[in-house]
């Protein structure tokens, strides 16, 4: 396990030493194909490495009147899922779900705080990472927002009533 986290994007450019330190702390889960890790608005504590696997990062739309989850974004093994776990207020912004039979590695919140205050740098290495999650996330929902906004402009877009003043 401790290689998949050496390799993580979290943790990439720990050494083995602090790397086999977040494997032992680290928990395995299976799932199967379909079954959800965690859904949208449930309360973040731990942070998801993919192991083996694939999983889908979705949004719930009403779609003809029915919810429905919209994939976002696929992870594959040395990903990361679950930020929300170090962001305020500590809840899932999203639903994460297997794509096929996978397996993760959950990392308590509490668990990797432990780990920081005594190894500042691997806190400072995950920080900067989660970091780049946000700003990817970011980047990937102003992308499908843009294009949702298009297609609506596309289908004709009423004029401003203050287009006039």
């Amino acid at each position: 396990m401790s290689e998949i986290l050496v390799n993580c994007e979290l943790f990439e450019g720990l050494e083995q030493a602090a790397a086999s330190r977040l494997a032992r702390i680290a928990r395995p889960q299976s799932l199967r194909q379909g079954e959800y890790l965690f859904l949208l608005g449930d309360h973040a504590d731990r942070i998801y490495v993919v192991m083996k696997g694939k999983l889908e990062v979705c949004f719930p739309f009403s779609i003809g009147g029915r919810m429905k989850d919209v994939c976002v974004e696929t992870t594959s093994p040395g990903h990361a899922l679950g930020w929300s776990a170090f962001v305020k207020p500590y809840r899932f912004t999203m639903s994460a779900r297997a794509a096929e039979s996978s397996e993760v590695a959950g990392l308590l919140h509490k668990d990797l705080m432990q780990v920081f205050e005594s190894e500042p740098r691997v806190g400072q290495t995950f920080i900067h990472r989660v970091a780049e999650m946000m700003g990817h996330r970011l980047l990937t929902m102003q992308a499908l927002w843009a294009r949702e906004l298009q297609r609506a402009m596309a289908g004709g877009w009423p004029e401003s009533p203050h287009a006039a003043r």
